[in-house]
């Protein structure tokens, strides 16, 4: 039983410290200087994540907490707004 509960105590400071970082890469991205057309869309999409708030939204929501597939949606989630700021 002790060991179920070191795994699970480990898998969520991991889980923590995966929030951490996605954190600091959106806050980063959120103060560039130029960042305010990626801050907040003035065209959102209920399908699609097309700017920073969104992501953040995400994050509170915990769809990135899985682990390399949690980082693999993140940076798809980032890539996508800036694909849509450069296409647009």
């Amino acid at each position: 039983m002790d060991d179920n509960a070191g795994e699970a105590a480990e898998k969520e400071e991991r889980r923590k410290k995966h929030r951490k970082r996605m954190n600091k890469i959106l806050v980063r991205a959120w103060n560039l200087p130029d960042a305010g057309p990626f801050q907040e869309s003035a065209q959102p999409s209920k399908n699609q994540v097309r700017d920073l708030t969104e992501v953040g939204k995400n994050m509170d929501k915990g769809i990135y907490e899985h682990g390399r597939s949690g980082w693999e949606i993140f940076a798809k989630d980032m890539g996508l707004v800036y694909n849509w700021h450069i296409l647009r």
